[in-house]
């Protein structure tokens, strides 16, 4: 196993975006907050193969659902992974609280992550408001930037990570020239992904196929690497398989990625395979 994701607090987050399957679901996931023993029993179970083996764990991504840096154990979870040589791969909303957001704090998480990546939903100030309620476009900008400034080249990546709905579709080109234009070298453009329960969505912010044919033909950069689900051709193989596990906050694991499975209707079409959100987001 190449990676693991830890659910380590799905239900805390201090954004309220309107495509978060929080969101999306109405209701919490109510799976509680993972105990930072749960947390080293699977590192030590996967990371036990060998670090350096080529089957062996590579990194540890905490939470993808809430705000991993409101995890209540987040800094000892970051040290027991420094203590096994395992770097994190994080994912943040862009607010840095508390600690984090201190240049100390920002230091530590870029000594400690192969890649910390920013999402952006929005990029400007009052679809700011609208998608990601809780931060500023100003105070998300000014983060990234002073994010920029502490990390040094060869520590990690700091990345985007862009989920292009209709709104943002207008502002990918602006994007792309921003971070090239501020040293960011890698983006990962994705595709919103809708649950079966909230069928309104899709239509509100989805994009057509005409449209994601376009962005994969002008998100092209020579100073910043592009990838995400929006180059994902349908019917290809798994990605995720053997190559990854999620464990939520009691412990249990998963092997499939589909997130329709896992926070929507296990009994939907989107929950097979052949409908999987994540390699037919048209299906």
């Amino acid at each position: 196993m190449r990676r693991i994701t830890l659910l380590t607090n799905p239900d805390v987050c201090n954004l309220r975006c309107p495509l978060c399957f929080l969101n999306q679901r109405k209701r919490a996931f109510g799976m509680g907050e993972m105990k930072i023993e749960t947390a080293r029993r699977a590192i030590d179970r996967y990371a036990g193969m060998g670090p350096l083996s080529p089957d062996g764990l590579r990194e540890v991504i905490p939470s993808t659902m809430g705000e991993p840096l409101l995890y209540t154990y987040f800094g000892e979870l970051l040290d027991y992974c420094r203590a096994r040589h395992l770097p994190l791969n994080l994912t943040t909303n862009g607010t840095f609280p508390g600690f984090w957001g201190t240049d100390a704090g920002m230091a530590r998480l870029l000594d400690a992550c192969s890649d910390i990546k920013v999402s952006c939903m929005a990029f400007d100030e009052e679809s700011f408001g609208k998608m990601m309620p809780g931060i500023t476009f100003d105070r998300w900008r000014e983060n990234v930037l002073r994010l920029l400034h502490l990390w040094r080249q060869g520590k990690g990546t700091v990345s985007l990570q862009v989920t292009l709905s209709k709104m943002l579709a207008s502002k990918a080109v602006e994007i792309l020239s921003w971070a090239e234009s501020v040293g960011i070298k890698r983006i990962k453009w994705n595709l919103p992904v809708f649950l079966s329960m909230d069928s309104t969505l899709r239509k509100a912010y989805g994009l057509d196929l005409s449209a994601v044919r376009e962005l994969r033909e002008i998100l092209v950069s020579k100073k910043v690497r592009c990838e995400g689900s929006l180059f994902f051709d349908g019917g290809e193989k798994c990605r995720f398989l053997g190559e990854e596990v999620w464990v939520l906050p009691d412990g249990t694991e998963e092997t499939c990625p589909n997130p329709e499975r896992r926070f929507g209707d296990r009994n939907s079409a989107g929950a097979k395979c052949e409908g999987c959100l994540l390699l037919h987001p048209f299906a």
